[in-house]
């Protein structure tokens, strides 16, 4: 063997014993499971999905981050003004958190939506009527833990071509029972 060769073979041997390979660590947050609401049955999912799993960036990017309005059922509206005037996306953001820091049993949260109605507004918006049925496993002894009722949304399209929501109203169909009544014990 010419010596120019071991040479090189000893150079590359000692070049590749610098780098060492290192293991590969987990990721400081999870994955996200968040699909490109191109479709508004894509957007109904990531809202279920992050209500499911208590993901609380992705439930937020459901909505339009500007101009959000929710109308709470007419039950909760009466003495509770304050609490809904100008409800807006940190308020929204305060709740889900106020209710994930209280759950019980984590994970084991379920939002179904039953569509009932859907209708063109215009080119870029959807009016969806649904159903809802919403267990949030919460600790709160004074408060139901299945939620229903009735769900309006006004959804639009973004300058991204995504469906998100704008307008969201409430109706409760039975007492005490209402998304409202989640959000307005988790708001303060």
């Amino acid at each position: 063997m010419k010596p120019w060769i071991a040479w090189m073979w000893i150079g590359i041997l000692f070049g590749v014993a610098c780098f060492q390979v290192r293991p590969v660590e987990p990721p400081d947050t999870l994955a996200s499971d968040w699909v490109s609401p191109t479709d508004y049955q894509i957007l109904l999912e990531n809202l279920k999905t992050a209500v499911g799993k208590g993901n609380t960036q992705n439930y937020l990017r459901c909505f339009n981050q500007d101009s959000l309005q929710f109308l709470p059922s007419a039950a909760l509206l009466t003495n509770n003004e304050t609490v809904w005037l100008n409800w807006s996306i940190e308020d929204e953001q305060a709740y889900f958190n106020n209710m994930l820091e209280d759950l019980s049993v984590a994970g084991s949260n379920a939002l179904l939506l039953d569509e009932q109605d859907l209708q063109d507004v215009s080119a870029d918006s959807l009016r969806y009527v649904g159903d809802y049925s919403l267990r949030i496993n919460h600790q709160d002894t004074n408060l139901t833990t299945l939620f229903e009722g009735q769900i309006q949304l006004l959804i639009k399209l973004n300058e991204f071509n995504e469906w998100e929501i704008f307008r969201w109203t409430d109706i409760e169909l039975r007492a005490d029972s209402s998304w409202s009544q989640l959000k307005l014990r988790y708001s303060q």
